[in-house]
């Protein structure tokens, strides 16, 4: 298994929730986000998780995606489900051998492919990005 960090493609609700988690828990986690002013506050200040089941605070490494740089093993790709193809495209570029990867959009429509249901956006990672689950 990689043990490179995890890149958290998508730094807002959920993947800023899921690479927060993943930091407590002992993780290496790299942020990447289009908002430049949200990748400052992260490198500055880190990222707060407030709500009914848990409150704590993380530090982070984050970059946009014209400045991040390196190879990544495990990549979690968390934006909303509109900005799918351009995130897989510009994640393509930092994807390593391993290139495990898994989808969280938000608001992803469900299908029902081969068996067993998926989001499109699963379908999208599994045709272009050519991932293995978690």
């Amino acid at each position: 298994m990689s043990t490179g960090p995890i890149l958290v493609w998508g730094a807002g609700a959920i993947g800023g929730t899921i690479g927060a988690y993943l930091r407590r828990a002992g993780q290496e986690v790299v942020f990447v986000d289009i908002d430049g002013d949200h990748v400052a506050a992260i490198n500055e200040q880190g990222l707060a998780v407030e709500g009914p089941i848990d409150n704590f605070s993380v530090t982070g490494r984050a970059f946009t995606p014209a400045t991040l740089t390196g190879r990544f093993d495990r990549i979690l790709l968390c934006v909303k489900a509109h900005h799918t193809t351009a995130a897989v495209a510009a994640a393509g570029g930092a994807s390593g051998a391993g290139r495990l990867c898994r989808v969280f959009a938000e608001r992803a429509e469900r299908v029902h492919h081969r068996g067993r249901d998926r989001t499109r956006a699963d379908d999208w990672r599994l045709r272009q990005f050519r991932c293995r689950l978690f």
